[in-house]
């Protein structure tokens, strides 16, 4: 058996200290059931079940109570540091060796299965010298207790050669009396006539036992060799374990680093989430990134599966859905079909990912949103709790035509949504209930008055109770988002340069109008300048792009309303003015927009900057 041997030292040592740990508790328990089994005999001879000479009872009597409390003292080690202890295994083989060799002697034909579960245990030390030293040992000391056993021990008839009595000198002496110095003499009366016991000892006695303990020594070996195998094994396995956990120790923080842990908590939004993963890393995020000064958008998902693969195919979804969302700056619906189409391609492993897009405009509380498969959200608005109604789509990497629906919802000050994945609906508890929807609205009710940060900590401690210590199945992860309005707008939204965009724009301008209190009568007559400036940036700007930002300045109380087109340089201000009384035949319309944005309108400027036409048209608020 070969000296096991390895490149992780602390690895092997722990493993091999443990395993000689156990190998010294088994050799002690063996000693326990040693005495035990002493105990019995001892009784035995007591009750005469056992016949033997008086001196041999004697020798019982007072060899047979030591035996035993020496086997027993191994008890009080068992729960020592001295278990632990190198040279501890040395102590105890060689304790139980000295039994075996005591009771050899005073039990001649009995204690050949002590010898074998010497050379057992020893090899189950996995130390080659051990097991070798103590077959040795072994060796010896069966060969001294063999002779010992003849002159000392328990009557042998086949090994001295005589059954209820022995004749020495014509006198007949029963074995039970027959004392040493009458032995000494028997064995060599019996050698002066032809038969040499000591001879006939070591050939019928010693060497076939020797043979027999032999014979379990290569078993015992085999099985260590087996089992030596399995501790390399198992060496290598945790060699293995440790390196994979370290990796898994880095991919978690990497999985942490994508995920933000900094929260805004400011006069537009407040946020607090959470992802707790089943495993060391999971297959669910979310995430909040602002793609410009007024529209921040929120994301969860949830990848099929759990572990590596799941988070490696996590951050991937994560890094399209933020890159898309940032860089089309489009609705949600064409970011989640971009998304789709791309993890679609060479998703040889079939995965899939459930997932919700929000963007909210934190001006106008506009929340335009799209769901691939993923669980409704929460909302908090006008004081009720309910699920968001939302069009479920095909999961993201399912399928490359899917399409998916944009809706929109008008959040008020102080309004919150809530998102969350799977592994909140569906924990387990004891009884293999599920938490559940009712349980979800019910526990969102209740904490109803709770912020971000107070609510996500308060539902994941929920979870804990209601799981009942049961082991975590998915992983678990909750967004939450309160709104609240800015008191500054400062926003932009890009509109196709085509007239059936104008519900949009009237949509967006409406509400950033309706914050400030505009009245009806005025939204109608902005909406109605703001149609005739964007019918004509459709009808002659440059196709690929057009751009209409709004912003509002407190100190001045006006809004601008600025249009940006990349066309050829043209300043609609220097075109000849429309004759109102003319026909429609000889009227401009396009001078005819323009002079109505005019008349509506309070300034209206014009200036070519950076390639782009910008017509800026301001309007004062009226008290």
């Amino acid at each position: 058996m070969a000296p096991i041997r390895s490149h992780h030292p602390q690895i092997d040592e722990e493993i091999l200290r443990k395993n000689e740990v156990d190998a010294n508790k088994a050799l002690i328990r063996g000693s326990l059931v040693t005495a035990g089994v002493l105990v019995i005999l001892l009784i035995g001879y007591a009750t005469g079940l056992f016949k033997a000479s008086p001196k041999v009872l004697l020798y019982n009597y007072i060899s047979f109570p030591i035996i035993i409390a020496v086997l027993c003292s191994t008890f009080f080690y068992r729960n020592t540091k001295y278990v632990a202890h190198p040279g501890f295994k040395y102590f105890l083989l060689s304790q139980y060796l000295l039994v075996i060799f005591i009771l050899n002697i005073l039990l001649p034909k009995h204690a050949i299965l002590g010898w074998a579960i010497c050379v057992a245990v020893a090899c189950h030390y996995f130390h080659p010298k051990v097991a070798m030293a103590t077959f040795i040992s072994v060796a010896v000391l069966l060969f001294l207790a063999l002779y010992m056993g003849m002159l000392y021990g328990e009557w042998d008839a086949n090994l001295l050669n005589a059954n209820d009595y022995i004749v020495l000198e014509g006198q007949q002496i029963p074995i039970n009396e027959v004392t040493f110095e009458q032995r000494v003499q028997w064995l060599a009366y019996l050698r002066a006539n032809g038969n040499n016991r000591y001879l006939i000892a070591f050939l019928y006695y010693y060497l076939p036992r020797l043979l027999t303990i032999g014979i379990v020594a290569y078993v015992s070996f085999a099985i260590a060799t087996r089992a030596s195998q399995l501790l390399k094994d198992e060496i290598g396995i945790a060699k293995q374990n440790e390196k994979m956990q370290g990796e898994l120790e880095v991919a978690r923080a990497i999985q942490a680093s994508v995920l933000p842990t900094a929260f805004p908590n400011n006069d537009k939004e407040r946020v607090y989430a959470l992802m707790d993963p089943a495993k060391e890393v999971g297959g669910d995020f979310y995430d909040y990134f602002y793609i410009d000064d007024t529209h921040i958008a929120f994301v969860i998902a949830d990848v099929s599966g759990k572990g590596v693969p799941a988070a490696l195919f996590m951050m991937k979804t994560e890094t399209l859905v933020k890159s898309l969302a940032t860089s089309l700056r489009a609705d949600t619906a064409t970011i989640l079909e971009r998304s789709n189409v791309a993890l679609c391609e060479n998703n040889d492993a079939s995965m899939f990912v459930t997932c919700w897009l929000g963007i909210l405009d934190t001006v106008t509380g506009e929340l335009r949103y799209a769901n691939a498969g993923h669980n409704s959200p929460i909302i908090y608005s006008g004081g009720k709790v309910s699920f968001l109604k939302c069009a479920h789509g095909m999961v993201l990497g399912g399928f490359d035509a899917a399409k998916y629906k944009e809706e929109s919802i008008r959040l008020n000050q102080g309004d919150k949504f809530i998102l969350y994945t799977d592994g909140v609906t569906e924990a387990h508890n004891i009884k293999d209930e599920l938490f559940g929807n009712e349980r979800l609205i019910a526990f969102a009710q209740t904490h109803i008055n709770d912020s971000a940060d107070q609510f996500v900590p308060n539902l994941r401690e929920e979870l804990n109770r209601f799981s009942e210590g049961k082991e975590q199945f998915d992983d678990i992860t909750m967004l939450m988002v309160e709104f609240h309005q800015g008191a500054k707008i400062m926003s932009s939204r890009s509109f196709k340069p085509d007239t059936r965009e104008l519900n949009n724009l009237f949509s967006y301008s409406s509400s950033l109008l309706e914050i400030l209190n505009f009245s009806k009568r005025d939204i109608i007559m902005i909406n109605t300048a703001l149609e005739e400036v964007f019918v004509n940036v459709s009808k002659y700007a440059n196709k690929s792009t057009s751009a209409v930002e709004i912003s509002l300045s407190n100190d001045q109380d006006n809004i601008h309303f600025v249009f940006r087109d990349a066309g050829k340089p043209y300043n609609p201000l220097e075109a000849p003015e429309t004759k109102i009384t003319a026909t429609s035949d000889e009227r401009d319309v396009a001078g005819l927009g323009i002079y109505i944005a005019k008349s509506i309108m309070d300034e209206v400027h014009y200036e070519y900057v950076g390639n782009h036409n910008v017509l800026t048209l301001i309007k004062y608020k009226k008290y």
